[in-house]
């Protein structure tokens, strides 16, 4: 069955009023969440509106974050959020305070007295501004000394010229923002010019040196997971396994004891606790704790995981696939960054089905093509969604439950 014959039910496709949100995290040189940019486009369009009506689309913009809830789609941290001239020449009301919003002007904004006004406007009245896309213009140079923060493209600078852009960039007591960061070797160079920030998907690129083998607990975790993927794995295996880890103990009594279960009786033991959730409940809890427990990964790579996963795990169940599938598929799509290990050789040492491997490696197949959709939504990358498509309807609400539903569980697992 192709992806087009596959319908979801609905009562109608995206309209001209629907918002779509996602997310792109910013890290810190140590590699933990700074803030989110929060990304959107208009679900009739999939593309931005460079029109008259730019200050209007800002602000539906802005009313549907408020409407979703900040605390939903940025875990309580930073938002970079695109402004166009028209929303900050205009002074339109700026319902977001300054200590959760970060005022992004977009690379092609013309720069003159008015907007420079507008500017210093909400810089003194307490609002981060950061420039998006710089590649070294000099008509930007009147701005440095009112933002506060330079976000380099890195794939259209000149890279001969980064160093001492970077020094001058610094003498003017900005902060420094790499973007579009896709591999570790430019997370290095950045990190050794002193960026401050890191946006992109160097951390889902696995960093391969030769002749470096798995780590040790990385060689314990493939057999763990593998254990969990066999279909001939019985309760046994399952219980010594988890028994052999007292923090997995610990975690799977505290969930099945918790309100999200809501059973009639406490379960104190191991073996109570496959009997009464059942082997497929335990083998997937018993994977999203394994994952969760390696400790030298950004968190949000963990949360990625997860989220995906919930996000494929729905929209599977409501193409008519198999949703357990779906939930694999998300949960496993960035093993290769987990494990530091190109996704071929990780997924050779696991016994999932030729759908499953399809899918992860070459987004093949109905499975595959769900996955495909999920990243390049989280990703806002709107062009590779097919927005006339019955599924379109069902992604922003989707993506944020999924992110709700990751947030809650991870939550759950660190207590």
């Amino acid at each position: 069955m192709n992806m087009a014959e596959t319908s979801i039910p609905q009562e109608a496709g995206p309209s001209v009023g629907d918002i779509f949100v996602a997310r792109q995290p910013i890290f810190d040189a140590g590699l933990s969440v700074y803030a989110y940019e929060l990304l959107y486009r208009s679900g009739a369009t999939g593309v931005a509106n460079v029109t008259d009506g730019n200050a209007a689309t800002s602000q539906v913009m802005i009313n549907a974050f408020l409407g979703i809830g900040m605390e939903t789609l940025t875990d309580n941290r930073l938002s970079f959020i695109n402004l166009t001239r028209e929303f900050i020449v205009g002074q339109l009301p700026m319902p977001l305070p300054p200590e959760v919003v970060v005022l992004e002007i977009l690379e092609d904004i013309e720069v003159d007295e008015e907007l420079l006004s507008a500017l210093k406007a909400f810089s003194q009245r307490g609002y981060t501004i950061a420039l998006d896309d710089y590649v070294f213009e000099d008509d930007k140079t009147p701005l440095f000394d009112i933002i506060d923060i330079v976000k380099i493209d890195l794939m259209e600078c000149d890279r001969e010229r980064l160093e001492d852009e970077v020094e001058r960039l610094k003498s003017h007591g900005v902060k420094l923002l790499a973007e579009k960061v896709e591999t570790q070797e430019e997370f290095e160079l950045c990190k050794a010019l002193g960026f401050d920030y890191y946006q992109g998907y160097f951390f889902s690129k696995p960093k391969i040196l030769s002749g470096q083998s798995l780590k040790d607990n990385r060689v314990s975790l493939m057999k763990i997971l593998a254990t969990l993927q066999d279909p001939n794995c019985d309760v046994s295996e399952l219980e010594l396994l988890i028994k052999q880890d007292v923090s997995i103990s610990y975690k799977i009594l505290r969930i099945i004891n918790s309100a999200f279960y809501n059973l009639q009786r406490e379960i104190n033991s191991v073996k109570q606790a496959i009997v009464a959730l059942g082997l497929k409940t335990i083998r997937e809890w018993l994977t999203v704790i394994t994952l969760t427990d390696i400790d030298d990964k950004p968190p949000e790579l963990i949360l990625a995981c997860l989220q995906r996963a919930r996000m494929l795990q729905t929209l599977s169940k409501a193409a008519g696939l198999n949703e357990d599938a779906g939930f694999t598929a998300g949960l496993f799509s960035s093993l290769d960054a987990l494990m530091d290990q190109p996704m071929d050789e990780v997924l050779g040492a696991l016994p999932l089905t030729e759908e499953l491997k399809e899918a992860l490696l070459k987004r093949e197949g109905n499975l595959g093509t769900l996955l495909q959709t999920a990243m390049n939504y989280e990703r806002g990358d709107w062009q590779g969604i097919d927005l006339a498509s019955p599924m379109s309807a069902e992604l922003n609400e989707c993506y944020l439950e999924s992110l709700s539903w990751a947030s809650e569980l991870v939550s759950r697992l660190k207590t």
